[in-house]
């Protein structure tokens, strides 16, 4: 559950409900958290795990289009490399209910330790997570402003409460915004924030010759055509004695096998004008050709790079890319970047790509666009028009090829791409998950082709990715040296250079990371208050997880060592709180099983000088294990200058009432805590601080009312309540606090907001 302040006297929660069954909460003086029993799932067969798992989520659609979801394990045929698999592992999974994925990571460690049934790797079940990818590279500015409006529309109206979206850019200038989250003040920011980076297409009016990027990828190709009616135009305007279509028997611009001439004849020792014209094109050809390949390989870079770090986030990943659409490449030699390493980095990281054409509807206009000075095919009726068609296709090829390889499709010719984008969240609404290890256990780094089918029922469409690259044991094996030979120099000398360069990369990369790293379990909360004393600050609480901690025995008890940095950032990406604690957790039995069942709290106050968004960073290093964990969320400081009616965040916690009913005894109440989940049919309490209200013969005459949404539906709204004095001795700071049922709530998510 997350907070998120807004201004116009409105703050807002987002919060989880649980079913009572399936969570206790036993808080204590120092230690709270809740537990949730695993349910029991079917044994899966045994497998041998010394080879490559291989994990994949598929979509059947039938001719309908519509998700297929009464699929059983045994209607799946797996090829790899044309030879049969047989699937280890399988589940069915929806928008409501996700899929069970095999937990790899611990199946990895599992392996270490001979474990070899494939019904003890753990399964977990995980939600939506889409990344919104604008490729700010090679979208025109009318086609971003297409853009922005479709995902602003996106956010506000299909964004469905179990989702997590990001919205990333291939130039990679979204900075802090390019991150997973369920909150749509900061999805609105960022899309908001998005500029165009490049605009090609053609190039500068009045400059001859004029070619598009189409134009000169087929000149580069050796295209006659394409070639002749730059030549052309260079000529008419340069040299119009030498215009006009070649003639046979001359040289230098014709098609091969003749024909040429034309243009004049050449002065003695030099060449003519039109050899002249022709080199010059296609100098200006290559030039962008290899422009266009810079921003093309960048494009696909940063998607390979996004796809890459999605790996260790589990569930159903979808990556939706709006774009007008690139080329990949004119020569051989430009052609410099293997699609197949992103079908690749898709199949281990469980991320299906969909690709939008930004461009929506698109129609050739003859004679070119009329924002461009007009030309005459001299000689080559129909030329231009055809180069013009064919650029229509070629710039979807990439990102149709993305698509329909790793398991996706391309959305083209529509104005409406929000109607896109939802047929994309339509086709996943049902999915299935398979696992299977390879028959031939290859390890030679090559790619190997993945075939999924339904053999009993050929009218249905399969989509699933293509393949991967197998594992390299050179490379691994020199990795395990280097890993081992850190391990090594930690135990002799923490203080070592090379020790602490690690342990700073792997800080560095939780709290860069796009989305938490979960090998240390955090829930993080940020929460704006006024204080009379320091201002404006950032109450953050993080709540840690201790399940998965190493400790080492000491004579009276166990240890780890925990380092924990904390940078807070302003919406310009300065930094505006920087703290960093080295935590020594040495605890006696007693406590120690306590702080594993139940975790721990960390708690920090923040100072926050400028007022607007803050993004709250947080990362936990283990020193025992080098184990990761890290959380992200923003809170908004309200201009407090302006001193108009405002709230401070929600600092919530469960009731007492329902903490004491659990029997945990020593309860001491908190303002807020991280673990916004909560159990179905208990009670929450909350407080909330109001700004500045104006005053009527020395009183404050205010009134609340709590709302509680889902998705963006408003479900419950509160009678009115006023806001009583209660002895208050600062009137610009009157706290309100409330105790709200859960009675009645399904499960599942909500934001509970709360109007002054």
């Amino acid at each position: 559950m997350r907070f998120w302040p807004r201004r116009n006297s409105i703050t807002s929660v987002l919060l989880a409900l649980a079913l009572a069954s399936l969570f206790t909460l036993t808080p204590s003086t120092a230690v709270s958290s809740q537990q949730q029993s695993q349910p029991q799932r079917p044994a899966e067969t045994v497998a041998r795990i010394q080879t490559e798992l291989v994990q994949i989520d598929v979509v059947v659609t039938g001719r309908d289009g519509k998700p297929i979801g009464d699929l059983k394990r045994e209607d799946f045929q797996i090829l790899e490399d044309g030879q049969p698999q047989q699937v280890t592992h399988f589940a069915v999974g929806n928008a409501t209910q996700p899929a069970l994925w095999l937990d790899t990571e611990k199946r990895q460690r599992a392996a270490g330790k001979g474990v070899v049934d494939a019904a003890s790797i753990p399964v977990e079940s995980h939600g939506r997570f889409v990344v919104l990818a604008v490729d700010d590279l090679h979208l025109s500015p009318s086609s971003l402003m297409y853009a922005k409006q479709t995902l602003h529309k996106f956010v506000r109206d299909q964004l469905s409460g179990g989702d997590q979206a990001a919205i990333a850019t291939t130039s990679g200038t979204l900075g802090l915004f390019q991150q997973f989250t369920n909150e749509r003040a900061v999805l609105t920011r960022a899309i908001d924030r998005l500029r165009v980076q490049q605009v090609g297409g053609m190039t500068p009016m009045f400059d001859v010759p004029q070619l598009s990027d189409y134009q000169a990828e087929l000149i580069d190709l050796g295209d006659y055509d394409a070639l002749e009616l730059a030549v052309q135009e260079i000529l008419r305007v340069e040299n119009p004695q030498a215009a006009g279509p070649p003639q046979a028997g001359g040289g230098g611009g014709g098609r091969p096998g003749g024909a040429g001439g034309g243009g004049g004849a050449a002065p003695p020792g030099g060449i003519s004008p039109r050899e002249m014209a022709s080199q010059r094109a296609k100098g200006k050809a290559r030039m962008m050709v290899a422009e266009n390949a810079n921003y093309t390989n960048a494009t696909l870079i940063s998607i390979e790079s996004i796809v890459r770090s999605l790996r260790d986030l589990p569930g159903r990943k979808l990556l939706v890319l709006v774009s007008d659409g690139f080329f990949l490449g004119g020569s051989s030699s430009s052609k410099v970047y293997d699609l197949r390493k992103i079908i690749d980095a898709a199949t281990r990281a469980g991320v299906v790509i969909y690709s939008v054409d930004a461009r929506g509807l698109v129609v050739s206009i003859p004679g070119g666009d009329a924002s461009q000075p007009a030309s005459i095919d001299v000689g080559l009726p129909g030329a231009r028009a055809r180069i013009e068609t064919s650029s229509i296709e070629a710039k979807r090829d990439g990102m149709n090829a993305l698509a329909r390889d790793t398991g996706g499709f391309l959305v083209l010719n529509t104005n409406d791409l929000n109607a896109g984008i939802q047929k994309v969240l339509d086709q996943n609404a049902i999915y299935y998950v398979v696992a299977w290890e390879p028959e031939t256990s290859f390890r030679d780094g090559r790619f190997r082709k993945i075939e999924v089918k339904v053999p009993g029922r050929p009218e249905l469409r399969v989509r699933s990715r293509k393949g991967y690259f197998s594992p390299d044991d050179k490379e691994t094996e020199e990795k395990l040296k280097t890993e081992a030979a850190i391990a090594r120099k930690a135990k002799e000398d923490p203080t070592d250079k090379t020790v602490r360069a690690v342990k700073e990369t792997q800080i560095r990369a939780g709290l860069t990371s796009l989305f938490p790293m979960k090998a240390i379990p955090i829930e993080l909360a940020a929460d704006f208050i006024d204080n009379a004393e320091l201002g404006p600050v950032a109450i953050i609480t993080a709540h840690v997880d201790a399940a998965s901690l190493n400790f080492s025995q000491l004579k009276e008890g166990q240890q780890t060592l925990l380092d924990v940095v904390t940078l807070v950032f302003d919406e310009k990406g300065k930094v505006a709180g920087n703290l960093s604690e080295r935590i020594d957790l040495n605890l006696r039995p007693q406590l120690l099983d306590r702080v594993r069942k139940y975790g721990f709290t960390y708690r920090k106050l923040v100072p926050l000088k400028r007022h607007g968004f803050h993004q709250v960073r947080l990362a936990i290093r283990e020193d025992n294990s080098g184990q990761v964990g890290s959380a992200t969320r923003w809170v908004e400081v309200p201009d407090l200058a302006t001193k108009k009616l405002t709230l401070s965040s929600l600092l919530l916690t469960t009731s007492l009432k329902d903490v004491e009913n659990a029997g945990a005894p020593g309860y001491e109440p908190r303002p807020t805590q991280a673990l916004r989940t909560f159990r179905v049919a208990t009670d929450i309490d909350f407080l909330v601080f109001t700004y500045f209200a104006q005053l009527m013969d020395g009183t404050p005459d205010l009134v609340l009312q709590t709302q509680v949404f889902s998705g963006s539906k408003l479900i419950y709204s509160s009678p009115l309540s006023k806001v009583l004095m209660d002895g208050a001795l600062d009137l610009q700071r009157l706290p309100y606090a409330a105790r709200m049922s859960l009675e009645g709530f399904a499960p599942g998510d909500y934001e509970l907001r709360v109007v002054v």
